[in-house]
């Protein structure tokens, strides 16, 4: 099995490495819902929970810079900005957290994978970029896409929709303002600061919103930290062997896990909504990331 891995090109063990992330995200995403669901879903519980489970990433990413002899913490949480790139991934955790307490899995996916669409307009407004009308016409689609998701004249969920859309623009911050020093850093060391930066902040969170958790909880949280790590892992592997035109397109596997988990092991059925609306966002971020290739915005 091993050599036959070998053997592939390494755009292929990129798109893998993709969707093994995705896959590995996803799913620490749902051991986070299954724990809060002990709790009925109360979120004053996050805080401690993404603690702790923060304290389990920073050792167990801690250990891979060890052993690769690149843990130096004076540099690393002395560096400007990947503090002020880990607060807003931070601040995004949080939205992304109370979005994932009280919304389905798919739905949430959906919105969050809003991403790409919010970069490029963000791109021609705050950075001058040009954007043509191809790609005008794909965000005005991926907006479209959402009204569909959230259903403006039910609000089956009420405004909980807003958590995972400010989450996607806090992640067009931090990977606008990534842009600027990328180059300067290893990405281990970048996941390293970012789940420090999450832990800080879910630890403030926990002053204000603290509700003790059962002790046997932390077993999953340990096991959801490890996933999380491991999602971390491939997505850095994936920028590493592969271009990013080819595999953010595999970004959106995370959708279908979305809606698996939430089938399987939370009793969400997708409405009609979600699936034409998810189709809509998905073509639209797809539309752009090929247009993206195709005038040499990406590689």
């Amino acid at each position: 099995m091993i050599q036959y891995f070998d053997k592939l090109s390494l755009e292929t063990k990129g798109i893998i490495f993709m969707i093994l992330s995705q896959f590995f995200f996803a799913t620490n995403d749902a051991f986070i819902k299954h724990v809060l669901a002990f709790y009925k879903n109360d979120t004053s519980y996050l805080g401690e929970i993404v603690f702790i489970r923060g304290l389990f990433v920073i050792f167990f990413i801690g250990l891979i810079l060890f052993i690769k002899k690149n843990l130096d913490l004076k540099f690393l949480l002395t560096s400007k900005h990947l503090l002020i790139r880990g607060g807003m991934e931070g601040i995004c955790a949080i939205f992304f957290f109370l979005g994932l307490a009280t919304l389905p899995f798919g739905d949430l996916y959906v919105l969050l994978n809003l991403a790409p669409i919010i970069i490029t307009a963000s791109g021609a407004i705050l950075l001058k970029e040009k954007v043509g009308w191809r790609r005008w016409s794909a965000v005005l689609m991926g907006f479209t896409g959402v009204l569909i998701v959230i259903n403006p004249t039910k609000l089956e969920f009420g405004f909980a929709f807003v958590f995972p859309l400010l989450a996607a623009a806090f992640i067009t911050l931090r990977d606008t303002y990534t842009k600027k020093f990328e180059q300067r850093y290893d990405s281990i060391q970048v996941a390293f600061v970012t789940g420090f930066m999450v832990t800080v902040v879910f630890g403030i969170y926990m002053l204000f919103h603290f509700k003790a958790i059962k002790l046997d909880d932390i077993f999953y949280i340990f096991i959801s930290a490890i996933l999380l790590s491991f999602g971390y892992i491939f997505a850095v592997a994936t920028v590493k062997i592969a271009t990013i035109s080819l595999t953010s397109t595999f970004r959106y596997t995370v959708i279908i896990w979305g809606i698996v988990y939430g089938y399987l092991f939370f009793d969400e059925i997708p409405s009609h909504n979600m699936i034409i609306g998810c189709i809509v966002v998905v073509l639209s971020g797809l539309f752009i990331i090929h247009r993206q290739k195709k005038i040499g915005i990406i590689d």
